[in-house]
């Protein structure tokens, strides 16, 4: 393992990552280091890099790589063994496939798109259904309703669709979860569309472009694998047969008909809140799990920049906008945290019905707009909301409805200066930061939005945020609220071990909306075992 640090590049042009560790290799003093580029020129070696960071510890940002040489064989050896990972049942199912019912898997986000290319891979030709609309028709959804040309469609929206509601985020692809199978999702990313440094950049990130291409193109591969898409398909329920998945019943845009299946993914998305009634009512186990709410901050891009690397990133093709992670003890008692932090990003409109306003932050892949925007987020659960499996979801909705209101009963979201919020006053006028939130924002008091204890964490968390970033209290920082869906307000009980609903044969719950997942990434490792778990049911 080798190590190289640069100075970014105040040019026009990026060096790709690539060639900037060659150039140092075959410059080295070093002669083992300049014989192993020789080597990897003449093609008898590979360049392997391992990691690629950002370290800003010093003043002036420099750019990290760790990296090594490795011929054909440990090539070939490294992708078998992630292949491996993802495909642990390869030879025993064989004998699976066109002897077994066809699987189903429900959701079309990050966790049900792995579980069915993983299934397709196995030859079990699986079933995917999606609400929402498929990737090229939905993208033309949701700018409507962003640039105010038409209403929400409740079907296919920023949370609905296909991918879910990560394909209009930033596309961020690092997790706390550690498993093997996060390089062959990156693989699979980059296999269709995605650049590569994904595969070893220390935050990595796709951006809602390029994650638009990729999903499109696992989509196509599971489809020329046998597997089949239904799009503006909306599950409805299941039926059992001697206690046993029997078949689910699933509503088209022309009719409601019955599928028979006896195994079924079931990764539906934390916005799915009719989906849980119907299975409240069908009786699956499930529980109330603790989620947080809170408002999108935004701050100029610029400004967050030179706080954490010294500069303005616009300086260097190299340099991405900065991000950050924070998380702080309030005078309340509870903790404020940021999520889901967009750099050179916007805000935009996650609700997905008529009557309700609710924000996620997305960037592209650029991240080069006038603002940066994180969720700032504060932890609720029962002491909030009251007893019962479902009452997450309506003091979700509550906190929704109560945004739009003052928002303006329009779509517009309501929006607060800092400053004006720790004064207790209605924002006249904004300074320096400007929102971004389309279709329109709206001035609002945020009391008659938020709890005490919610509205008074975000105004002390912000300042003690403050003394970790110089400038994240400003005065002028625009917050828009609300941000209400980072987590899934319930999950559906399953086994540890088989993955399969604890009182449900066959039904196996997956992803985010389950309850088991927070990312794109830890969705996908989830949607992976899943199939590997319904995989070993047979075998």
């Amino acid at each position: 393992m080798f190590e190289a640090s640069f100075k970014p590049s105040k040019g026009t042009d990026k060096i790709p990552d690539s060639v900037r560790i060659m150039e140092h290799c075959l410059g080295s003093r070093d002669k083992k280091l300049k014989a192993l580029a020789d080597s990897c020129k003449e093609g008898d070696l590979r360049l392997n890099i391992n990691k690629r960071f950002i370290d800003a510890r010093h003043g002036t940002p420099k750019i990290n790589y760790r990296f090594d040489f490795e011929d054909n064989a440990a090539f070939e050896q490294r992708e078998n063994e992630i292949m491996s990972l993802a495909f642990p049942h390869k030879e025993k199912a064989k004998e699976l496939a066109g002897n077994v019912l066809r699987p189903v898997v429900v959701g079309s986000g990050p966790a049900g798109l792995f579980a069915a290319l993983i299934l397709s891979r196995y030859g079990l030709r699986p079933i995917l259904i999606e609400r929402g609309e498929a990737m090229e028709q939905r993208v033309r959804t949701t700018e409507s309703y962003k640039d105010g040309r038409s209403r929400i469609n409740p079907k296919s929206n920023i949370q609905f669709g296909e991918g879910g509601a990560g394909t209009f985020s930033d596309g961020k692809l690092y997790t706390g979860v550690s498993s093997g199978l996060k390089a062959f999702i990156g693989r699979m990313f980059v296999v269709h569309g995605a650049p590569k440094d994904i595969l070893y950049d220390s935050h990595p990130h796709i951006g809602t472009d390029y994650l638009r291409k990729s999903v499109v193109g696992i989509r196509n591969d599971i489809i020329s694998l046998g597997g089949e898409v239904m799009f503006n398909t909306l599950f409805q329920g299941y039926r059992l047969e001697n206690g046993k998945l029997y078949s689910i019943v699933v509503e088209t845009e022309t009719e409601q008909k019955e599928i028979r299946c006896d195994k079924l993914i079931l990764a539906i998305g934390h916005s799915s809140r009719d989906t849980f009634r119907a299975l409240d009512r069908l009786g699956i186990m499930m529980e109330p799990k603790p989620f947080s709410v809170g408002v999108r901050i935004e701050h100029l891009r610029r400004d967050i920049d030179i706080s954490q690397y010294g500069m303005d990133t616009e300086e260097s093709p190299e340099l991405s906008a900065a991000n950050y992670k924070l998380a702080v003890d309030t005078g309340t008692g509870r903790k404020l945290y940021t999520f889901c932090m967009c750099p050179g990003g916007e805000v935009i409109a996650a609700q997905t019905n008529q009557g309700t306003v609710c924000t996620n932050g997305m960037s592209y892949r650029a991240r080069d707009g006038v603002n940066s925007n994180s969720a700032l987020l504060v932890p609720v659960d029962s002491s909030d909301y009251g007893p019962g499996v479902l009452a997450g979801i309506d003091y979700q909705e509550k906190i929704e409805h109560l945004a739009f209101v003052e928002g303006g009963s329009d779509g517009c979201a309501p929006v607060t200066r800092y400053e004006d919020l720790c004064n207790g006053r209605i924002t006249t006028e904004f300074g320096k930061i400007k929102p971004t939130f389309k279709p329109g924002v709206r001035p609002a008091d945020f009391a008659r939005i938020f709890d005490p204890v919610v509205l008074d964490s975000i105004k002390d968390g912000i300042g003690r945020m403050g003394t970790r970033i110089k400038g994240f209290d400003c005065p002028d920082a625009v917050l828009t609220a609300v941000e209400a869906r980072s987590s899934s307000p319930v999950r559906i009980l399953r086994d540890r071990e088989t993955y399969e609903s604890v009182n449900v044969p066959g039904l196996y719950p997956c992803g985010e909306g389950a309850g088991y997942a927070g990312g794109i990434m830890s969705s996908a490792i989830d949607g992976i075992n899943c199939a590997n778990a319904l995989i070993s049911s047979y075998i």
